[in-house]
């Protein structure tokens, strides 16, 4: 409607402990404008068909179901013409079926390069790149599920952060990005229940390590797809 309201879904092929097909999702929201002021104000419901909880020498270490519905809201300011500059705030009333809160604020801030620096490119091609960078912290509550036997259990709340730079040519995305937090090893394999940590009995993941990520997408559409256009970071964990 007049670019106003948006839906869709979204498929993925994700690894959980929960070991489901894929992660499918349904997202819709509305995107009011105010001169240089957008908003976007989104709900996700996140489904992770055939999930099996994650038991080893009998002992549950996951939730049998970790789907999810999460309330999104962005604000950007286009400073000027190059220079975009957001804020985000994301909440799950019971983050990853975990029966807890969890919130994510964050800010963001996007340049896009002027065609005349990159004069050595073709002109068809000088156009289109970026740099932009998001920090933010995730509040996360105590877990309450079969597999803390219903008593609370804190998860870590952590810092997170990526850094790139991107490349829009027509209908094509490139994107290189480094992502990181401030999870240590043991806090890592407490938010995750990796698998490994289990197996090998150190209690530890190296899942929220440091990582730089290459994407290529190719949209039907160049119209803006709404909130979560763009999905950042780790298993829905690293946003």
């Amino acid at each position: 409607f007049n670019n106003l309201a948006y839906a869709g879904f979204y498929t993925w092929q994700t690894r959980l402990p929960t070991r489901p097909d894929f992660e499918f999702d349904l997202v819709a929201g509305i995107r009011p404008t105010f001169d240089k002021l957008s908003f976007d104000l989104g709900v996700l419901y996140y489904f992770y068909p055939n999930e099996q909880p994650l038991i080893l020498g009998g002992t549950q270490y996951t939730t049998r179901n970790t789907d999810y519905i999460e309330y999104a809201g962005k604000v950007l300011y286009q400073a000027t013409p190059e220079l975009a500059i957001g804020a985000n705030v994301f909440f799950a009333p019971n983050y990853l079926g975990q029966h807890t809160n969890g919130t994510y604020a964050s800010g963001t801030i996007a340049y896009t390069l002027p065609a005349t620096w990159l004069s050595f490119l073709p002109e068809a091609y000088a156009g289109g790149f970026s740099i932009s960078g998001e920090g933010g912290h995730y509040f996360l509550g105590a877990a309450k599920t079969s597999a803390t036997g219903f008593i609370p259990f804190d998860l870590p709340s952590y810092n997170y952060g990526n850094v790139g730079v991107s490349w829009a040519y027509k209908n094509l995305l490139v994107d290189l990005r480094f992502h990181t937090t401030d999870l240590s090893p043991t806090q890592c394999f407490n938010l995750t229940s990796d698998p490994k940590g289990i197996l090998r009995g150190t209690g530890r993941s190296d899942w929220c390590s440091d990582a730089v990520i290459g994407s290529i997408r190719w949209q039907a559409s160049t119209t803006n797809p709404g909130v979560y256009a763009e999905p950042g970071g780790f298993l829905n964990i690293f946003r």
